[in-house]
């Protein structure tokens, strides 16, 4: 299982409702142009990764806009997505959240590199937000060199 509870890695300041956390999209498998995905592509895998913990934690999901972008290497596909969404606490609260993810798909899955914070906070922290989606890169290249192949460990018997 390449996600956990919380997603592969997640970073955040909780107390104030910041959150970063990268999750690989199993489900989609291999997407070639990912941005030329509907926009409700990008809301299946989004709310894939915010509702990790259960499905009961957020309402009103909504993909508010999708760009597509290009990385340096080999011109790899991006998307940045604008979603919100109101995330119901185990409290019974309701908070706003807005958010800016980027995703894109290497090797056998989609991955999304997703940050969110209180709709409050937003408009300062929106700049920061861009800034981290947008930087995302992910590679699959090499990754075969990580466990020993068959045909290499036949040489080493």
């Amino acid at each position: 299982d390449v996600n956990g509870e919380d997603g592969t890695i997640q970073a955040g300041e909780y107390a104030k409702g910041d959150t970063a956390t990268l999750f690989v999209y199993q489900d989609a498998g291999k997407v070639a142009n990912v941005g030329e995905k509907p926009k409700s592509f990008f809301e299946d895998a989004l709310i894939k990764s915010i509702s990790q913990k259960g499905a009961n934690i957020y309402q009103d999901f909504k993909v508010i806009k999708t760009e597509t972008t290009r990385g340096e290497y080999k011109d790899q596909e991006y998307v940045i997505v604008d979603f919100k969404y109101t995330l119901l606490t185990g409290a019974g609260f309701e908070v706003q959240r807005r958010g800016v993810a980027s995703v894109t798909s290497v090797g056998d899955a989609v991955e999304v590199l997703w940050t969110a914070t209180i709709a409050a906070r937003f408009k300062k922290l929106e700049p920061n937000l861009r800034s981290i989606a947008g930087s995302f890169r992910c590679y699959a290249d090499g990754l075969d060199l990580i466990a020993p192949r068959s045909d290499v460990a036949d040489d080493f018997a």
